[in-house]
């Protein structure tokens, strides 16, 4: 399902981007296929050779080559796009929870923001960060970590709206873009997503069951009109460490963390998590 649902975000976007490399890349083929039909017309003119056959022939011969290249040019063409994008899913999925990566966030984040601008709507961002994760990989083993990194990227993309872009931006932490949300709506949004994960549960290879939490940050330009994308970042990063340093397994709004201004573009400072 998770699988699923992240094909079609990732599709949509290529979409949205550009026509699908295969029916390009086919109509490209077929045109090409166009070359020898054409090039043996010039030679058959050049060479007089138009006069050996009767024009029933040479109009047969023609339409002949015309289906036989087109048809493989086209088809090798449908086979080389639909392996560009392939090539392209792989540079903008992570291959562990099969969410966006990181370069696709900053992408689609960038362009989301500008949307918001344009059309005066807000756009809210949550920050989710996996409590204690290490704690895991140290206790269970990666492979441990990679199973609970896995179910809890498919809690939050079964929890997400249509509309709503889900990435892995570091090893633990996993963003949510929403789109046209305000701060009611992403505090809703993000605190159905921590009961979800704290309902989650991760079955280990020796049987036992794993259980992890969250701690979520939460912005929205409704309540701080950051002017550049990464000030809407700050705020939602600066958030997250707020429920991080305050006990954790939480979702805090940016509005609740103490000496916050409303001028957030400058870069967050470095922190240590556990």
């Amino acid at each position: 399902m998770l699988a699923e649902r992240m094909t079609r975000t990732v599709d949509k976007y290529m979409v949205q981007r550009q026509a699908p490399s295969r029916l390009r890349r086919m109509i490209q083929g077929g045109v090409l296929g166009l070359g020898a039909p054409l090039g043996w017309i010039f030679l058959e003119r050049a060479l007089s050779l138009h006069r050996l056959v009767p024009p029933s022939y040479q109009l047969s011969l023609f339409a002949y080559m015309c289906l036989g290249t087109m048809t493989v040019f086209a088809a090798f063409g449908y086979v080389l796009g639909k392996a560009e994008e392939n090539f392209a899913h792989l540079s903008m999925v992570d291959d562990l929870t099969g969410l966006f990566n990181t370069r696709m966030f900053h992408v689609t984040f960038d362009r989301e923001f500008a949307n918001a601008l344009r059309y005066k709507s807000s756009l809210g961002l949550a920050i989710i960060d996996l409590d204690h994760f290490k704690r895991v990989n140290d206790t269970y083993g990666h492979k441990a970590g990679d199973a609970v990194l896995a179910a809890v990227a498919h809690t939050i993309t079964v929890q997400v709206r249509e509309g709503d872009i889900v990435a892995r931006i570091g090893g633990e932490e996993i963003a949510v873009i929403m789109p046209q949300t305000d701060c009611h709506g992403g505090r809703v949004l993000a605190e159905r997503i921590w009961r979800a994960i704290s309902a989650t549960e991760v079955p280990l290879d020796d049987g036992r069951i794993l259980h992890i939490n969250a701690s979520i940050g939460v912005a929205c330009t409704d309540a701080f009109p950051a002017k550049v994308p990464h000030g809407l970042f700050v705020l939602a990063d600066r958030a997250m460490y707020h429920a991080k340093q305050t006990g954790r397994n939480k979702v805090v709004m940016i509005q609740e963390v103490p000496g916050i201004g409303v001028d957030q573009d400058t870069p967050v400072e470095c922190r240590v998590k556990e």
